[in-house]
């Protein structure tokens, strides 16, 4: 495999964005460099990671495999280059950070103590409110950084957005159930399943967004705000 830099961050804008267009504007190029860095990316992993359809694009299950891999990457490439960064003065100051309540609950702990490690004479003071609340006050400059769903951003001009990590749904069932058994489950297979689904986040807005491709509202027997658990479908 000899897929670049420029291809990840590439496949990471428009899956992230859901469509080239989209991905395109957030980095600042042409729709067709895109399009081509996509499918060279396509062509070099000999698997389709987007599915083309009237309305655009859909991200495959071997893509989301993928975007795990290629945002780690990305990621620690970053750190890479930061290492000769820091070799200057020790940072010093106060963070103010902003998160909302799926992200304290979920990954804010391992978030905090890395940079904790790589901080130590930085005091940071955190609060736990809606992403749209974070935005403003991110705007306002009354707040340093803020960490939440990316999918939800909606002032993307006025804000800098980078993804530390991706988080596809995910169906949990007892054992026994009659989908375990299968090597994978569609959206049809949900329509008549009675659901809990977390509500924190907008995540069961989300949710219902994406099970209403069948036409049908899904069937919610309760909802769940515990946050310690991961952003995902969840199965009675």
């Amino acid at each position: 495999m000899s897929f670049t830099l420029r291809q990840l961050r590439y496949f990471v804008a428009v899956a992230e964005h859901g469509s080239v267009s989209a991905g395109a504007q957030s980095l600042s190029i042409s729709q067709s460099a895109v399009t081509e860095s996509i499918k060279d990316l396509e062509a070099d992993l000999g698997v389709k990671l987007f599915e083309r359809h009237s309305r655009g694009l859909r991200i495959t299950h071997r893509g989301h495999q993928f975007l795990r891999h290629a945002t780690s990457i990305l990621a620690e490439f970053a750190v890479a280059r930061g290492v000769f960064e820091d070799e200057g003065p020790t940072a010093q100051g106060r963070l103010h950070l902003g998160l909302t309540s799926l992200v304290a609950g979920y990954v804010s702990s391992d978030l905090l103590a890395k940079y904790r490690r790589a901080n130590p004479q930085v005091q940071i003071s955190a609060i736990e409110e809606s992403g749209e609340y974070l935005e403003h006050l991110l705007i306002g400059g009354e707040m340093d950084v803020a960490v939440m769903m990316t999918s939800k951003v909606s002032e993307r001009s006025a804000l800098y957005a980078e993804t530390l990590d991706v988080s596809p749904y995910r169906l949990w069932m007892p054992i026994g159930h009659r989908l375990a058994k299968q090597n994978s489950i569609s959206l049809a297979d949900l329509k008549d399943e009675p659901l809990i689904m977390l509500n924190i986040d907008e995540m069961e807005q989300e949710t219902v967004k994406l099970l209403s491709a069948l036409g049908t509202r899904p069937k919610v027997a309760s909802t769940s705000d515990m946050a310690r658990r991961p952003a995902s479908l969840h199965k009675e």
